[in-house]
């Protein structure tokens, strides 16, 4: 794969946080982390243009103690239809759950079940993360 050297000018306070990401997740150059970083954005920019088929993944934390929560939630998954794929339940606690839940179909879609997910009493966290 051919490359383009480009020169990147960062504040110190983000360069150091740079340097510490890549530390963490054992980057060896700074190309690398910055080429990453930017197919995150692009992926994100084209998650929002709504086009074409998108893939990705519900994350959600709740108590599952909540009256209705259990309920709430797998009646929403299976009202969404073939768009969820897959699922996986994991305890975290006596009292806490996350739920992952792999999603395939239109961005407005995918959204929408997360944002209903998000929105159930119970529920803790709701985080959507794009992958494609």
């Amino acid at each position: 794969m051919s490359v383009e050297r480009i020169a990147v000018s960062l504040e110190p306070e983000l360069l150091k946080k740079l340097q510490a990401s890549m530390g963490r997740r054992v980057y060896w150059n700074r190309s690398k982390a910055i080429s990453d970083i930017l197919r995150d954005w692009f992926s994100n920019e084209e998650w929002a243009g709504g086009k074409g088929v998108k893939v990705g993944a519900i994350s959600l934390v709740y108590n599952h103690h909540t009256r209705g929560v259990l309920d709430r939630i797998t009646g929403i998954q299976h009202d969404s239809g073939a768009t969820i794929i897959s699922t996986m339940h994991v305890h975290l606690s006596h009292d806490e759950c996350l739920e992952m839940i792999a999603v395939k179909g239109g961005a407005k879609q995918i959204q929408k079940i997360a944002d209903s997910l998000a929105s159930v009493r119970g529920v803790k966290s709701c985080k959507l993360s794009v992958v494609k």
